[in-house]
């Protein structure tokens, strides 16, 4: 079973790569579950705000390809600065995060359970980044 990582890290079939992924096929299945609940599951975060602040989270960690791919599924809305921001802040700095952060996402109108919906995307988009530079590491060992 092949899932996005293989895609956007351009791994072939048969490939070394490919084979080293292949001992760990709970993981691919795994990924793709994580996938289809973020972006496919309920949620009052819109598809393209969730794909928006994910293309955000990619190119935060300088992930092109799987920014261009949430970016050809990506939209506009009111509360994306503020989606961004909070994005922002989880990645780059967590350390800094405050109940402060999470009542600004309350005042831009997410409930709980979207906050805890973007706290799982923006950990997803970062663990597929550093999945991407660690495969890429091996290929080039």
């Amino acid at each position: 079973m092949r899932d996005l990582i293989d895609e956007l890290a351009g791994i072939a079939p048969g490939s070394r790569l490919d084979g080293l992924r292949a001992l760990r096929p709970d993981v691919r299945s795994s990924l793709a579950g994580y996938e289809a609940a973020i972006f496919e599951g309920e949620s009052g975060l819109t598809s393209t705000e969730r794909h928006a602040v994910a293309q955000h989270v990619a190119e935060l960690n300088a992930e092109a390809a799987l920014a261009a791919h949430h970016q050809a599924r990506a939209g506009d809305s009111p509360r994306l600065p503020v989606l961004r921001d909070y994005a922002t802040l989880i990645t780059r700095t967590p350390d800094l995060a405050t109940p402060g952060a999470i009542e600004t996402l309350m005042q831009a109108g997410l409930a709980p359970r979207d906050v805890v919906m973007l706290g799982q995307l923006i950990a997803h988009l970062n663990m597929q980044a550093r999945l991407l530079a660690g495969l890429r590491l091996l290929e080039n060992a």
